[in-house]
């Protein structure tokens, strides 16, 4: 098992986009984004789990960058109000539901 925490998904993002255009441009063969070198260790058939306070389509991306199997956690509808706990287990991203997308 291991973990990432990412800090700017933006800048992951833009990292991974541009190595794969200076790729697709024949400018940059060989390089590879940050990204790519994280994850290149990963086992082909090894899930991903995304979890984030925010929209799941902003990490939901990871599956891509080498074809990994990705279950995206997180908020789709905003504006609810309680406690942290209450919140995270309403919109799914609380410990049991991440457990639960990790499982094959």
């Amino acid at each position: 098992m291991s973990l990432l925490a990412v800090t700017s998904a933006d800048r992951l993002h833009a990292g991974w986009t541009a190595a794969r255009r200076l790729r697709r441009d024949r400018r940059g063969v060989a390089h590879l984004s940050h990204i790519e070198r994280l994850l290149a260790p990963l086992p082909r058939d090894c899930g991903i789990v995304t979890v984030i306070d925010g929209h799941p389509a902003t990490l939901g991306w990871l599956g891509s960058v080498h074809g990994h199997r990705l279950e995206a956690l997180g908020v789709e509808h905003f504006g609810q109000t309680g406690s942290v706990g209450e919140l995270y287990r309403h919109h799914g991203i609380d410990a049991n539901a991440i457990i639960d997308a990790a499982k094959p």
